[in-house]
């Protein structure tokens, strides 16, 4: 327990000391002064061969031995200027972050940029840091070309809810001949939103059995043309017109039905906060969240606009994925100053 105290606290004080020399900022250049490097367990062991080689030619006075010994020294020499060399002058930026929903995987896109560089940059591997800065298990490999930019998506999790602050990268290499271990820190100052997680039993929307009763009994009063919808009129575009429904009619030799817009606004669907009552806070939310993403696939179906009505706050009717967003984005920051 002592023991585990102490690593805890020297861990502590080194993610001090490189914080302040590497701030949280969307965009990182590696130079000398936050690149790191050691030798790797194989470079150990090379180095005892070299030493003992060395030391054989001493005491034999081999002038092989001495030639081969500095040899294989200049060559560990030079693989650590190398890999060293392999990180800096890296330039490191964020991409757009895309929200996902809680419990699902985050992607944090890295853009590798190596437009300014005479040399391409090999044999990297990136990967998040948890908060007492342990490896995640998973990362992954990069690599750019000279003169060219490539994307690196390096995945992360998403337990909550709510703004997430991005963890601490760590990029490391071992290039060329892995006797030496270079790594760099980078944490970007940009955050991401998560939303709710789904409700996977989640029941269907609160208003499909009564508006599926309206739309019975309005088919019986008028069967020629479906509730929502018109007769098509000249003038209407292609994408005013229900294909599906029409595709059906133009068979029974019906003429084809264009959606009415405002018959639609009429019979907007509305995800009321009090439909969910009675569940806890998250599981209220969830329940939500899934509703929306019915009501978003219903619209691109029917063309059906929903909206979201919370205690203190109305969205909509409309539909499209600016409003999801939106709506999401609602729910995701619910309760939070």
């Amino acid at each position: 327990m002592a023991s585990a105290g102490i690593l805890s606290g020297w861990r502590r004080r080194w993610r001090t000391w490189s914080n302040a020399r590497s701030p949280s900022q969307d965009q990182i250049t590696l130079t000398q002064r936050n690149v790191y490097i050691l030798p790797s367990k194989g470079g150990l062991g090379y180095a005892v061969v070299v030493l003992v080689l060395l030391l054989a030619a001493i005491n034999e006075q081999l002038n092989l031995a001495y030639a081969l010994a500095f040899l294989l020294g200049g060559v560990g020499l030079s693989a650590m200027w190398l890999t060293h060399a392999n990180l800096r002058g890296l330039s490191l930026s964020l991409g757009n972050m895309v929200s996902v929903h809680a419990g699902q995987s985050l992607s944090m896109p890295v853009r590798l940029d190596a437009t300014s560089l005479a040399r391409g940059r090999f044999g990297l591997s990136l990967r998040a840091l948890t908060d007492d800065d342990a490896p995640v298990p998973s990362g992954v490999a990069g690599e750019v070309s000279r003169g060219h930019q490539s994307t690196v998506f390096v995945p992360l999790k998403a337990p909550h809810r709510g703004w997430l602050e991005l963890p601490r990268l760590r990029v490391d290499t071992s290039y060329p001949l892995g006797l030496f271990r270079a790594w760099a820190y980078w944490r970007a100052r940009q955050r991401v939103l998560v939303w709710p997680a789904l409700d996977p039993h989640a029941p269907p929307l609160p208003d499909s059995d009564v508006q599926g009763d309206a739309r019975a009994a309005a088919a019986m009063r008028q069967a020629d043309v479906p509730e929502g919808l018109r007769p098509w009129r000249r003038g209407d575009t292609l994408r005013a017109v229900a294909w599906k429904k029409s595709a059906t009619r133009l068979v029974s030799g019906l003429p084809p039905v264009s959606r009415d817009a405002a018959a639609r606004h009429d019979q907007a669907c509305w995800i009321e906060w009090a439909h969910a009552q009675g569940l806890p806070l998250e599981a209220r939310l969830s329940r939500l969240a899934s509703w929306l993403v019915m009501a978003e696939q219903r619209a691109l179906d029917s063309g059906q606009p929903y909206g979201l009505h919370l205690p203190d706050r109305t969205l909509g009717p409309a539909q499209g994925p600016q409003h999801l967003q939106q709506c999401l984005d609602t729910l995701a920051t619910w309760g939070e100053a």
